[in-house]
């Protein structure tokens, strides 16, 4: 069902106002970078993302608690392991650009969207360290 949103969702705009990017462009934009991701349309903060490489972040959540993360890359999403969850579970987003704005879009049933209205090089803060 969310493939058919996601489909949806790009077919609702025309090409040159948004484009799909790979996972590699994406980590090619927030690698070693800090990246702070809002809901979309009305950007309520969800939390702060720290790249510290292609396949490890910090994420802190808008709440201040944090886990410790695992990209992958694959079927062109971009996939998130985090260590507070439980095995199995993943996290998964198709990235794009609409209007020079860079946003995900959720794989799962609930087909939310994030806009990254920040890329910066500034660490994450947490009120708890991650678990592991």
């Amino acid at each position: 069902m969310m493939r058919l949103a996601v489909a949806l969702l790009f077919a609702a705009a025309p090409a040159a106002a948004q484009d799909r990017l790979t996972p590699e462009q994406f980590l090619d934009l927030v690698a070693n970078r800090t990246a702070s991701f809002a809901t979309f349309p009305n950007r309520q903060p969800v939390g702060i993302e720290q790249f510290l490489s292609r396949d490890r972040t910090v994420w802190a959540r808008a709440n201040g608690t944090c886990a410790f993360g695992m990209v992958t890359a694959d079927n062109g999403q971009v996939c998130f392991d985090y260590d507070d969850d439980p095995p199995g579970v993943q996290h998964c987003w198709v990235p794009f650009l609409r209007d020079a704005r860079l946003f995900v879009a959720s794989t799962d049933d609930l087909g939310e969207v994030q806009e990254v209205v920040d890329i910066s090089d500034d660490p994450v803060a947490c009120t708890q360290a991650p678990m592991s």
